[in-house]
């Protein structure tokens, strides 16, 4: 029960996403506040978990500061705040309306400033939790320009705010929480696209378990999808020309088909798996060799002995494990291609006929 006697609020409670993380904290023993725009609708959640409902508007900074003054007055203090809202805008940047664009900004960034700037005040300590975009919210999948540019902003809004509090030596901190795809309502007619871009589609009740454990260890960035994931949005940030080249052309195909009127071709999936290990894999090794080579400068450095050898050390350490990581994607796909010739007893079988 980590979060025993903790009063938590869950903005958007009403979603699929919302709802299942309300359930994960009243699971860890956590004293529920819930809010939507439609509190009425929350009353069934809200009875099961013996919750208070509340209302609130992200776009209305005035209904933020009512919701942060009505929840102080139910439990006097508020130790996690949980932004679960969102608003998905997905299709090409010419089929964007202004109010597409307008209301993509005011929720997902605007409203989550204000957010935070509302309730860091009354927080002695705790987190503010706000839920963005796939991988880091900055890698930028074509046909999500709006989108992506209000997750990437407030990614950087949660950095920079974490920095100030840390300057000013405060207890409270500030979180972005990206998720996988989940099986939700909202997110359902994209399932096809995911599925086909090799990115599995987890349960909500996965998504706030993850929740749960980055507010408990006060994670100020938590990424779901696998170390696949993770290092491709860090490619992406560093190298995009390379992004591209490694695996944003493949999806910007599929995404095309997709919002274009086409379905994604399920049969698509296994390939675009496998060109996320092959990809990660060259990639990885052609680190193990850079960091070999680098290694024959180290006597060259202006440095003392000791230095000089710790360099080393990290060189040989992470051309090991880049090298073998590599190595073992790599090998994988290998053997799943010629698994047939590895197999001893085909080695004596007749050839011919058809197959």
């Amino acid at each position: 029960m980590r979060f025993h006697d903790k009063v938590v609020l869950v903005i958007g409670a009403l979603g699929g996403l919302g709802a299942a993380i309300a359930e994960a904290f009243a699971a860890e023993g956590a004293r529920l506040i819930l809010a939507a725009r439609r509190p009425e609708l929350l009353a069934p959640l809200a009875a099961r978990l013996g919750a208070t409902a509340l209302a609130a508007d992200l776009t209305d900074p005035a209904s933020l500061a009512v919701l942060r003054d009505s929840a102080l007055t139910v439990h006097a203090r508020l130790d996690v705040v949980v932004n679960a809202t969102g608003h998905d805008v997905r299709k090409p940047l010419l089929a964007h309306t202004p109010d597409d664009l307008r209301r993509t900004l005011e929720v997902n960034l605007l409203g989550a400033m204000e957010l935070t700037r509302l309730f860091l005040p009354v927080m002695n300590d705790g987190v503010i939790l706000h839920l963005g975009g796939f991988a880091d919210g900055r890698l930028a999948f074509p046909y999500y320009s709006a989108d992506v540019a209000s997750r990437a902003g407030l990614r950087s809004f949660v950095e920079s705010a974490n920095r100030e509090l840390a300057l000013e030596g405060r207890r409270v901190g500030v979180a972005f929480f990206s998720p996988s795809p989940a099986n939700t309502e909202a997110e359902r007619p994209f399932h096809p696209l995911w599925r086909a871009m090799g990115t599995p589609v987890v349960s909500p009740e996965r998504v706030a378990a993850q929740v749960v454990n980055a507010v408990a260890r006060r994670r100020p960035f938590t990424v779901m999808g696998g170390a696949l994931t993770r290092a491709f949005a860090a490619i992406n940030a560093i190298a995009p020309g390379l992004a591209d080249a490694l695996l944003m052309r493949r999806y910007g195909a599929l995404m095309r088909r997709h919002f274009g009127g086409e379905e994604a071709d399920g049969s698509s999936r296994s390939g675009a798996g496998k060109s996320i290990g092959r990809a990660l894999g060259i990639l990885l090794v052609a680190v193990s060799i850079l960091a070999y080579l680098l290694l024959l400068a180290v006597p060259l450095l202006d440095a003392t002995a000791v230095a000089k050898a710790g360099i080393a050390s990290g060189l040989i350490v992470l051309g090991e494990v880049t090298f073998w990581v590599g190595a073992a994607l790599l090998g994988r796909e290998l053997v799943a291609r010629f698994r047939h010739y590895l197999n001893p007893c085909s080695w004596f079988r007749r050839s011919g006929g058809t197959r």
